[in-house]
């Protein structure tokens, strides 16, 4: 490995470094809590290093919000090919949508401005649109199957998005009655009740 890429290798590592402590601090008191200076302590660094590599507290922020996006991503991806019926697809998408945000409750608030975070509304939206391409495609697979023909699947799958997120914001703070079992319970029952709504009734002709 020559000097140029040790180098770089060296930048990559001490930046995710700094990613990596700045989601410990929010895990221990809050995204509200998280500043430059906890950063450069946690890793023993001086401020002015952290700056080297992120010029804000707010890029950092959202350096993690991709993150998590792209950690999302990954699981939904992995859901939607984990079986060839289509229909049990859509239900493991929502299953690993679930099991992300419980699992990373930090980078789910950041990914949807909660915790007292507020990032740029384009670049989490940007983010927000590229997941929600997987259950998009999830969703038209089953339809194509199913000989349906969608005429807002893009608005099903926002549907399905709130329907999630709901579940799991409310799930978060405790407030579904019964808790985080029947909270997924609903969120099944959601599901099956959007897709008997996008789906036409049987001719009796």
């Amino acid at each position: 490995m020559g000097i140029k890429e040790r180098r770089e290798r060296e930048k990559q590592v001490t930046r995710q470094s700094i990613l990596s402590a700045a989601h410990q601090i929010a895990r221990q008191e809050g995204w509200t809590a998280l500043t430059i200076r906890k950063v450069a302590e946690a890793i023993e660094y001086s401020p002015p290093m952290i700056y080297e590599y992120f010029a804000s507290k707010d890029e950092i922020l959202l350096e993690l919000m991709r993150d998590g996006f792209q950690q999302l991503i990954e699981s939904m991806q992995h859901a939607r090919f984990s079986t060839e019926d289509r229909r049990e697809r859509l239900f493991k998408i929502v299953d690993a949508y679930w099991s992300f945000a419980r699992s990373n409750p930090e980078l789910y608030q950041i990914m949807n401005g909660l915790g007292g975070v507020l990032l740029d509304i384009q670049e989490t939206a940007r983010a927000g649109r590229d997941a929600g391409m997987v259950p998009l495609a999830a969703l038209e697979d089953w339809a194509q199957t199913n000989g349906i023909v969608l005429e807002d699947a893009f608005g099903a799958v926002e549907m399905a998005w709130g329907l999630m997120h709901g579940m799991v914001s409310l799930a978060m703070v405790e407030r579904i009655e019964g808790g985080e079992q029947r909270a997924r319970l609903l969120l099944h029952q959601g599901l099956q009740a959007l897709l008997a709504w996008v789906t036409p009734p049987k001719s009796t002709a």
